[in-house]
């Protein structure tokens, strides 16, 4: 049967410093993604307009945060998608909220993170201005939309989780979510101005799922997998663009990430950005357990 995608555009409204744009997306049929287009009085705004002048994005589905962290973070990830979103041809000005459908490599796959609406309540999308906004002036929404009537199951998250790190050495993090409902696809520790991260290992309940690696393993090991290395992280990727390319948490007590700086960042802080999958498919852990 021919499916017809709908793309429509909900809300326009102007940036200014200092304050929050809060968009309320209707829920309706099957939304496939949320997009968020800067403008510079009618002309396309550059990406790095964009990064200097908004702070967080954040995304609300029924409350529950699904996209929290900055404009930059959003960029860098979709520089680690690679070819899948075309990143040497993709718009400067366009950023899109349904991230995580891009580490899959089969459309079936993509569509399992489809959010339906039949028990959505609410969606909300904020945008944070910084102190000092130049070269943007306008943020349209947009989603791209199918007319079946589906249920939200699974979806992916994005999120930032600060850290403090003020001297070299290694940073040993297991205060990331551990929800047995959820399953890591990567995570991406940030090096920040004036850091740099030599090394990483990550342990689950004991057992080393990344031995301790150098940064240029990572990177062979994440350009291997047809994703791209993005310089200023180091990745801890799970996902392999299939559907066995996951860590469920289930039965996870300890998820131990030890990242070994070699520089500390000038500021004492970095981000680990994660990406999950909240209500993992049945069909995903039978490969996973496959």
């Amino acid at each position: 049967m021919a499916q017809i995608k709908k793309v429509l555009i909900h809300e326009n409204k102007s940036l200014t410093a200092n304050t929050i744009l809060t968009f309320n997306v209707p829920s309706f049929d099957t939304i496939d993604d949320i997009f968020l287009e800067f403008s510079n009085s009618g002309a396309a705004a550059t990406t790095a307009n964009i990064k200097s002048s908004v702070g967080k994005i954040a995304l609300n589905i029924n409350g529950e945060q699904v996209i929290n962290t900055t404009a930059t973070r959003l960029f860098d990830f979709y520089s680690m998608l690679g070819n899948e979103v075309q990143q040497n041809s993709r718009p400067a000005n366009v950023i899109n909220l349904n991230v995580g459908r891009l580490l899959f490599l089969l459309p079936e796959n993509e569509d399992y993170f489809a959010w339906g609406c039949s028990n959505i309540n609410t969606i909300q999308v904020q945008v944070y201005c910084n102190g000092t906004v130049t070269g943007v002036t306008d943020c349209n929404l947009i989603t791209e939309r199918r007319p079946t009537q589906s249920q939200l199951g699974a979806y992916v998250k994005l999120i930032s989780y600060p850290q403090s790190m003020s001297a070299a050495g290694i940073s040993t993090v297991d205060t990331l979510p551990r929800d047995s409902n959820e399953a890591y696809l990567a995570v991406l520790a940030s090096e920040e101005t004036g850091g740099a991260i030599a090394s990483g290992e990550c342990v689950v309940n004991g057992v080393n799922i990344y031995d301790n690696i150098s940064a240029a393993v990572d990177a062979m090991i994440v350009s291997e997998r047809d994703y791209s290395p993005v310089s200023g992280y180091f990745n801890y990727l799970f996902a392999d663009r299939s559907r066995r390319g996951i860590l469920p948490m289930i039965g996870v007590t300890e998820l131990r990430l030890k990242t070994n700086f070699s520089a500390a960042p000038t500021a004492g802080v970095y981000d680990l950005l994660a990406c999950t999958i909240k209500n993992v498919p049945a069909e995903m852990m039978s490969a996973y357990n496959a």
